[in-house]
């Protein structure tokens, strides 16, 4: 069997930008479980939240991370601030 991500559902915000926490490995066994590491995905670049880190390109992991707290804030901010920019010139 194998475990992804828990799907969108109507209680989770549909925000373009997201910091989550990564679901623990296939091999717990616990798909409930999760680890100490966060990943951005951005709706924006075409990033889907349904899809596990497997399943997404590698242009998608690279912004996904994975990331401790910390950091994963900070790049979640830089990544939102990113967009404002971009759509300010535009």
């Amino acid at each position: 069997m194998r475990w992804g991500p828990a799907p969108v559902t109507d209680h989770e915000p549909d925000w373009p930008v997201v910091l989550r926490r990564q679901p623990a490995s296939p091999g717990t066994g616990h798909p409930e479980d999760h680890t100490s590491t966060f990943e951005v995905i951005c709706g924006k670049c075409g990033d889907d939240p349904g899809l596990d880190y497997q399943e997404v390109s590698s242009e998608f992991r690279r912004i996904r991370g994975p990331y401790p707290l910390a950091a994963g804030i900070a790049v979640f901010l830089k990544h939102d601030e990113y967009h404002d920019r971009a759509e300010e010139t535009d």
